[in-house]
């Protein structure tokens, strides 16, 4: 797929190369299709002026997509990433914006257009047309790929952003963006958890496929904004064991520009125990071009460590049982701290519900921890931030 121009390239119509090229038998050909084009067109009665409109249509986009008003009520959107899924999603953000705006009737159209045989061919991808416009933005799709990831999954779990803290540092450096369920019985539901007891693997691809472009989304929104901490998306063995689910993955990870690289990172989760490295190097190949860091959540602390740093991996996280002493958790995690480090790998402890915990694990040269001794699951991602045992300790008391 085509990646986006370099960011000095970026906006300045004037040095983008000619739109054909000469074959030298006198036809000239499509040198590159403009991929996916959104056109948005209101009813003349439209209320708001299209000023108005045009800078609500470009606050759901990113810095590199254009907006390009046509008339008084018509807009054309062209997307700066060949992703058909991800032009998708954005447009269906933009026309539920406006739908919620109440501005008036209006005919949208996405469509995608590449070099075929010397032609350049248009595919309908989704459209709304006035009758629609009713329908809480459920637009029509049409030609978009049936991989897993088109599969329903709940739509009743947030977004949420679990911070990360560097406790060697004590600096609040980055957040994991994990679906979540508030106010279960069972308190805060995250991560796989949110499909259920009997989730397939269909669902979860598509769990996984979702969080990851919402990981790169965030990104978008929040990096012209001098955002600073790290976001983590979290990417399931069982995903990856699919050769057509991998794939999946990887030709999201290939379009992530690379201005965006510095702020992401993937965590492979969910390994069974008994998985042979090989099988592990062969699933997750190729990921850590994409991503500034990639961590394996490794299931014990039997687990061959040093084989995660020849795939790639620069951390490797350990999820901390609940069923454990902190006695028990401590000989477990020394254990884990010394493989880490005669691989050269950092470490990665989740769901660190103790602060006691929390300071046992930097004495034992642990790097980062997750979990409630942070506080909950954030709505929004911050920035980085000093975050001290002290400043954590004053929070409990005073909860």
């Amino acid at each position: 797929m085509r990646k986006g121009m370099p960011m000095s390239d970026r906006g300045n119509a004037t040095a983008a190369p000619s739109a054909t090229r000469n074959t030298g038998a006198g036809v000239l050909e499509p040198q590159k299709a403009p991929a996916q084009v959104l056109s948005i067109t209101f009813a003349p009665d439209h209320k708001d002026a299209s000023a108005d409109i045009e800078s609500a249509i470009a606050s759901d986009l990113s810095p590199w997509d254009m907006v390009l008003p046509v008339g008084r009520d018509s807009f054309l959107v062209l997307f700066d990433r060949d992703d058909v899924d991800t032009a998708a999603r954005k447009s269906k953000q933009v026309t539920q914006k406006i739908e919620r705006a109440g501005v008036g009737k209006f005919e949208s159209q996405l469509v995608d257009i590449r070099q075929q045989g010397g032609n350049l061919v248009r595919d309908v991808v989704m459209e709304t047309t006035p009758s629609s416009n009713d329908q809480s933005g459920n637009a029509e799709k049409k030609g978009l790929s049936e991989a897993p990831a088109q599969t329903d999954v709940n739509s009743d779990f947030e977004i949420g952003y679990a911070p990360m803290w560097n406790i060697r540092n004590e600096v609040l450096m980055g957040y994991a963006v994990l679906p979540v369920i508030r106010d279960t019985k069972e308190g805060e539901i995250y991560g796989r958890h949110v499909l259920g007891p009997s989730s397939d693997t269909e669902r979860l691809h598509a769990l996984d496929t979702k969080m990851l472009h919402t990981q790169i989304e965030t990104a978008e929104t929040l990096l012209p904004k001098n955002f600073t901490s790290l976001l983590v998306s979290q990417i399931h063995f069982d995903t990856l064991s699919s050769s057509a689910s991998r794939k999946t993955i990887l030709e999201i990870a290939k379009n992530i520009p690379p201005y965006m690289k510095g702020s992401l990172m993937a965590s492979i989760v969910d390994i069974p125990a008994s998985t042979p490295s090989s099988t592990l190097a062969q699933r997750v190949s190729g990921l850590s071009e994409y991503f500034r860091a990639v961590s394996i959540n490794i299931p014990n602390s039997d687990f061959p460590v040093a084989a995660c740093a020849a795939m790639g991996a620069t951390s490797v996280s350990y999820r901390i049982p609940a069923d454990l002493s902190n006695a028990a958790i401590v000989a477990e995690v020394r254990k884990i701290i010394g493989a880490a480090k005669s691989a050269k790998l950092l470490t990665v402890f989740e769901e660190v519900s103790d602060l006691n915990l929390a300071v046992a694990l930097k004495k034992l040269g642990g790097v980062f921890i997750t979990g409630t001794c942070l506080g909950g699951i954030d709505n929004a991602p911050g920035n980085m931030k000093q975050l001290t045992v002290k400043e954590l300790q004053g929070r409990s008391q005073a909860a």
